[in-house]
């Protein structure tokens, strides 16, 4: 944490503002995600009991809550997108962090949940066929169901312990210890709570008759009893005791769960009642504010400081650039006026930084490059081929294309570089006297040696044209004699050419004066 640095971005909404906007939007996705969850793991159980545990009844049943299953799942995605959105922009670096830390499991969302929700919607049209089928799809669909809300719950409990970061990425990005247990209690919890929401939705909308809702009944007697259970063993496993008002949310919620149980237990033993729409209702979803109300204020208490340091040394950094800031502004505004209308500016403001001042390929960038850059006054080429290499760069190299200057941009700093170093033109003779027999020698090892990556005619071949950077084309480009000898002699350091020092030096310059024959001999060709 002591070098991390958050951006001071301007927010849409003041603090308060914004978590109390993701406090309701992700109480109404958690909803709509519980009946999802719930109606995927009840259609299950009964198509279960149905097929093979030979009950009619609870197939039927299966079917009616495996059709209610896309509706709940639509809307859980679409109210699922606010909090996402809410959560990243108040609390950006701990929600980030979590997500970084489990990439892999984060992406893998996206292919569970389309596997899952295409083998509902099968289901939910095959569950009478053959057993088998309906099985294959049921256990597929809740399996990867199942693992979202554990991926997610994942994110979150690892986004609100910024203290095990360090931790976690040491021991290979996994739990272990507190934070597994943790995590378990608190991913079953959920798997509960679908249980319960699911059971009391499906009482009300997809019961027909006293058995279906009995059959449910039980079903959300027993998820409230896991429920408490689960609650207990999640609030002894946290690791820090939480404060006062998280207690009193919290207790909020257990002593809602308590009443609501005691009501389903008087509802069980009268025989024939039913539940009442309008008691469960305003019961589950005050449990539900309780808990998520606790698990928010969990959560600030640990987002909040984290946020509050980041901000302030992000401040502290300012205050430490700020004296820099005008200078920085001056120099701004005085490039802002620098007219790009000649070849001088140009060269000056877009190459010497890697070629230098004087063309001679030492900028105070160079020595960062895996590829030197050239030495420009060494260079001697023809007008096109100097245009193809500005305008289209040199692939594999930091040489970019400037495609952004105009064709008269691109001519002015031709112009400049030519009339300052000689660019456009053959190179001088070669200054050394070369025998007959050292030439033949030269274009043998030439024959031999180079030509694989510079073809026989220089242009080089289909294969050294892919490489990067590929090698230039001897009949158009090519060096000065010294220059050249140098680079036979060392190579070309981060390309494909290498040193052939162990050549005797005459041979070495024989190769000069074939490379340099080329230009020659393109001419000649252009001639006949």
């Amino acid at each position: 944490m002591n070098n991390l640095f958050d951006l001071l971005l301007q927010k849409p909404l003041p603090d308060p503002w914004l978590q109390g906007l993701l406090f309701v939007s992700f109480t109404l996705h958690l909803l709509f995600a519980l009946f999802t969850l719930g109606t995927a793991i009840l259609a299950f159980f009964y198509l279960l009991s149905g097929h093979w545990g030979g009950k009619p009844r609870a197939l039927r049943l299966a079917g009616r809550i495996a059709k209610a299953f896309m509706s709940h799942k639509s809307l859980a995605v679409v109210l699922g997108v606010a909090p996402l959105l809410l959560i990243q922009v108040a609390f950006t670096v701990p929600f980030f962090t979590g997500v970084n830390l489990f990439a892999p499991y984060w992406l893998a969302i996206i292919v569970l949940l389309i596997v899952a929700f295409l083998a509902f919607d099968l289901l939910a049209h095959h569950i009478d066929t053959h057993r088998i089928v309906p099985l294959i799809l049921g256990i597929t669909g809740l399996l990867t169901l199942l693992a979202v809300p554990g991926i997610f719950v994942l994110i979150l409990m690892v986004s609100e312990h910024p203290a095990s970061w360090i931790t976690i990425i040491d021991q290979g990005y996994r739990l272990n210890g507190s934070l597994a247990i943790h995590w378990l209690f608190r991913y079953l919890h959920v798997l509960g709570a679908a249980v319960v929401f699911g059971a009391a939705f499906h009482y009300f909308f997809a019961a027909e008759d006293r058995e279906d809702r009995k059959s449910l009944l039980r079903l959300l007697v027993a998820g409230t009893l896991l429920q408490i259970v689960l609650g207990i063993l999640l609030y002894g496993s946290l690791p820090d005791k939480p404060e006062m008002i998280v207690n009193l949310s919290l207790f909020a919620g257990v002593a809602g769960g308590a009443l609501f149980l005691w009501y389903l237990f008087t509802i069980g033993s009268k025989g024939d009642a039913l539940l009442s729409l309008q008691t469960t209702v305003p019961a589950v979803m005050f449990i539900l504010v309780s808990m998520l109300l606790g698990r928010q204020l969990i959560q600030n208490r640990a987002y909040l400081p984290v946020t509050a340091a980041l901000q302030e040394k992000t401040r502290a950094h300012s205050r430490e650039i700020g004296a820099f800031a005008q200078e920085s502004l001056e120099r701004y505004q005085t490039k802002l006026v620098i007219v790009y209308d000649n070849g001088a500016t140009i060269y000056a403001k877009s190459c010497a930084f890697c070629h230098g001042e004087l063309a001679d390929g030492s900028g105070p960038e160079s020595k960062n490059l895996g590829v030197p850059p050239e030495n420009i006054a060494a260079v001697r080429t023809t007008a096109p081929y100097l245009h193809k290499i500005l305008t289209g760069g040199v692939p594999g190299s930091a040489m970019p294309y400037f495609t952004f200057l105009d064709r008269n941009k691109l001519d002015a700093l031709a112009e400049y570089l030519n009339a300052t170093h000689h660019l456009i033109g053959k190179p001088e003779p070669v200054p050394v006297a070369i025998s007959a027999a050292t030439l033949k020698q030269a274009e043998q090892v030439y024959a031999q040696t180079c030509t694989p990556c510079h073809g026989t005619d220089g242009k080089g071949t289909e294969q050294s044209r892919s490489y990067r950077p590929p090698p230039p084309d001897f009949t158009a480009y090519s060096l000065t004699p010294q220059r050249m000898f140098e680079v036979i002699s060392n190579g070309y350091p981060g390309t494909l050419m290498p040193s052939f020092g162990h050549l005797p030096e005459t041979v070495r310059w024989g190769l000069v004066e074939v490379v340099t024959a080329k230009r020659d001999q393109q001419q000649m060709v252009k001639d006949r």
